[in-house]
């Protein structure tokens, strides 16, 4: 069940209502104040229901969340979103929706995309810049905006310098996807990124990803893309070489090999474009690739094949 308090963030002001003032019984004299005082609390506690819950018994209205780009990644945020929120999806690629409509989701354009409260930028971090200039003039105030990109300087950047002063903002990364995603969602993480949000606000989203067994880990964007490059970014560029190998198992394979393997096998089936944003939009990742060579030529110095 939503949170009461989730769900007030998520809800538009003029669907909330003010509680009905309390009355407090009077006893009649100091033999019945026990009673009194447990009919006071069992008032108050209706009267709190009510003013939580009688917003949603009013209508049938729940938040709007837009998904901009429904590529892998949009496909599994839709299938999460969906269970909380009225959902639209706007993407111009045929199969993108024909995918949409195969999980009954109504795809619009980007001009109505844009009137959710929520919207979800589901896009390559090379395209975003394009994509947002082209929402910016249809984006209504107390919108939230975010990203899903997997590096967070840059998107941060264009959310802050792009979007209007009266949208919110809130940079994020899954650190999951279709793959990983496949067994659930617990135990897998999120990265937020603050950039202009109120707290209730944010908490409600907290409390989202938390209901499904996510962790949230808070850092700024130069923190994360500091460490993504020698995590993220490492993994990827270290699971392309190897690809080049062409490497396979065998039956003396070790333990070792095959977490190789998987590797190879999981970075290589994300998209060339997705490998090559994360290597040029991360600035941390040029000294990491450098580091890495440095590091190769070190130890292979170290071996002496001559004797």
């Amino acid at each position: 069940m939503i949170a009461a308090q989730t769900l007030r963030v998520w809800l538009p002001s003029s669907r909330r209502l003010s509680p009905p003032p309390l009355r407090p019984l009077a006893s009649k004299n100091l033999k019945t104040s026990t009673t009194h005082d447990s009919a006071l609390v069992l008032w108050t506690i209706t009267h709190i229901v009510c003013y939580f819950a009688l917003p949603f018994m009013l209508t049938n209205e729940r938040p709007s969340c837009s998904i901009i780009g429904f590529g892998r990644f949009g496909r599994l945020l839709a299938s999460i979103l969906m269970d909380e929120f009225s959902l639209v999806v706007h993407d111009t690629d045929r199969s993108a929706m024909a995918a949409a409509a195969a999980q009954r989701i109504r795809v619009v354009d980007l001009e109505q995309a844009c009137q959710a409260e929520n919207i979800f930028f589901c896009v390559p971090i090379s395209t975003f810049e394009s994509i947002l200039r082209q929402a910016r003039p249809h984006l209504q105030p107390n919108t939230l905006v975010m990203d899903t990109c997997s590096v967070k300087l840059h998107p941060a950047r264009l959310m802050q310098q792009l979007c209007p002063e009266t949208v919110e903002l809130l940079a994020t990364h899954p650190l999951f996807g279709p793959d990983s995603a496949t067994a659930g969602l617990a135990g897998l993480r999120i990265v937020f990124c603050p950039l202009r949000i109120a707290a209730a606000r944010l908490h409600g989203w907290q409390e989202f990803w938390q209901r499904r067994g996510v962790q949230v880990i808070t850092k700024s964007p130069d923190e994360h893309d500091r460490l993504a490059a020698y995590s993220q970014g490492i993994t990827h560029l270290l699971g392309r070489v190897l690809g080049e190998l062409q490497l396979s198992p065998s039956d003396i394979s070790t333990k070792g090999f095959e977490a190789i393997l998987g590797v190879i096998e999981q970075t290589n089936h994300d998209t060339w474009q997705l490998f090559h944003d994360l290597q040029r939009y991360n600035p941390y990742t040029k000294q990491m690739r450098d580091d890495l060579v440095k590091a190769f030529n070190t130890i292979v110095g170290r071996l002496d094949l001559r004797s």
